[in-house]
């Protein structure tokens, strides 16, 4: 071979990779095609037509709106466009404050942030899919981002990108931002009608976009009677949420908790003392509380941190602070069970009847933010949740331990939190700076993918190469060589 063409199959796939793809699929073959044609990628949406491109088979729209809102008000559908909207890079970022791990070297190299751009008009859905055929009637599975309700964004993590999972196990993949922190949790509700549902519009703004999947995604070839929301760490919470909130009802049938369940939302009487805070220490009286819209949002942020810790601590004076260590560090900047928009605690049997119907996946990983020891924070959690539900006489509950340890940075890690999100979407090499890649992860990655794909597909977790996965009090033990525990 001349030099021209080794140079040119090197220069692609730089290229490739300098857009966070991976190399090589097999010893030598660089990455598939791409194509961007507009033609060949237009949907017709509710609101107006959107086109994407074509990733090795994968049709990718990214950035289209699902809804709109003003500040601290509930979201409505989005204006609608008659020109084909470009819908191929990821919209605007929730605004949130510094991240953890910013300028922690290791951390930083292990999970390859990507935040984005911030803007408050961040309500946007992104699609992966093997078929934009009406008739294709593919199950569907709406991804919700970590970062507790305070950070992160659909793109943070290379390990949230679709086309893996979409294009080797037959679903179509969503995933979406939403509104965080003071623009989507801070309760005004005590400043009238106008703020009635502020404290809860982050998940209002969840509930829209399964609402735009359910008027939608048939013509992204899913089928909208068969949607899995699944979500981890934070987006676990969500899915925790969604699962008590009666405006969710029938938009999703099976939910994924991973690392995220919660059962204690905000009592409306201290997410109210935090709003109250927030206005105080922004300078603004209770009449001209509307001027809250225009405060600069770094300022907003900065009180509402404020208010945060000053309410966290009023409550632990009451004697109100939640006993389980998780629900006491999100203490502030959780949604509200506000008795209309959440009418019940996530774990009130009320709050279970709504999601009766509803096969779950629920677990954790061995050491979450504890390296050398099980997990003693969200496990005691996880574990609660599953016993409430079929105590509840809920649909089957699937709970697993993920164990598999990643060998990066010397194995400092071990089975911590986050690592089964690259097995979760079949990126085990994508996101290889924190896994190591390697060819048993990369096969575990496809049995875990499997097993996730199987249970949006039929409600029942099952994969070649993985035990037979049985309902609690079973639980699977997920690693290189897995097995079944009762």
């Amino acid at each position: 071979m001349t030099l021209k063409p080794i140079l040119s199959i090197l220069s692609a796939c730089l290229l490739a990779a300098s857009c966070g793809q991976p190399v090589w699929r097999g010893s030598q073959d660089c990455i598939g095609s791409l194509e961007t044609s507009a033609k060949a990628s237009t949907v017709q949406t509710h609101s107006g037509p959107v086109c994407g491109y074509i990733d090795d088979g994968v049709f990718v729209y990214k950035g289209i709106p699902y809804g709109q809102a003003a500040r601290f008000m509930p979201p409505t559908d989005p204006e609608p466009w008659k020109e084909v909207r470009a819908s191929r890079a990821y919209g605007p970022v929730s605004p949130h404050g510094p991240r953890m791990g910013w300028t922690d070297d290791n951390q930083a190299f292990a999970m390859h942030w990507d935040d984005g751009y911030p803007g408050e008009d961040c309500l946007r859905v992104n699609v992966w899919t093997s078929s934009i055929k009406g008739n294709s009637k593919l199950p569907v599975m709406v991804w919700l981002h970590g970062g507790g309700f305070s950070e992160g964004s659909s793109q943070e993590q290379a390990g949230y990108d679709g086309t893996n999972l979409a294009r080797d196990h037959g679903v179509v993949v969503v995933s979406l931002n939403h509104r965080l922190n003071a623009l989507g949790f801070l309760d005004l509700s005590a400043y009238g009608a106008k703020y009635a549902h502020s404290g809860n519009v982050g998940m209002m703004d969840i509930v829209k976009a399964l609402e735009w999947v359910k008027t939608n995604i048939s013509a992204f070839g899913g089928d909208p009677s068969n949607v899995t929301v699944f979500g981890q760490s934070g987006g676990g919470g969500k899915v925790s949420t969604l699962m008590a909130m009666p405006s969710a009802r029938g938009l999703f049938h099976k939910a994924i908790v991973q690392s995220g369940s919660i059962t204690h939302l905000m009592d409306p009487k201290y997410s109210r003392r935090i709003g109250a805070a927030t206005v105080s220490r922004l300078g603004i009286r209770p009449a001209e509380v509307d001027k809250m819209a225009e405060v600069p949002y770094e300022q907003l942020l900065a009180a509402y941190r404020e208010a945060v810790q000053q309410v966290t601590e009023e409550a632990r004076q009451d004697g109100a602070l939640p006993a389980n260590f998780l629900d006491r560090i999100l203490f502030g900047q959780l949604p509200v069970a506000d008795g209309e928009v959440i009418p019940f605690q996530p774990a009130a049997p009320e709050a279970l009847a709504f999601s009766k119907d509803i096969p779950v996946i629920i677990g954790t990983v061995y050491n979450e933010f504890t390296p050398g020891q099980e997990d003693p924070i969200f496990r005691p959690l996880a574990i609660r949740q599953a016993e409430d539900r079929m105590a509840a006489g809920c649909a089957p509950v699937y709970f697993y331990r993920f164990d598999w340890a990643t060998p990066v940075l010397d194995g400092s890690m071990g089975s911590t939190h986050c690592i089964e999100i690259p097995f979760v979407f079949d990126n085990v090499l994508r996101h290889r700076t924190f896994t190591g890649g390697g060819e048993d992860a990369v096969q575990l990655g496809h049995r875990v993918s499997n097993l996730w794909a199987a249970f949006a597909r039929t409600g029942k977790p099952a994969a070649d190469g993985m035990p037979e996965w049985e309902p609690w009090p079973a639980h699977l033990i997920i690693n290189i060589n897995s097995k079944l525990e009762k």
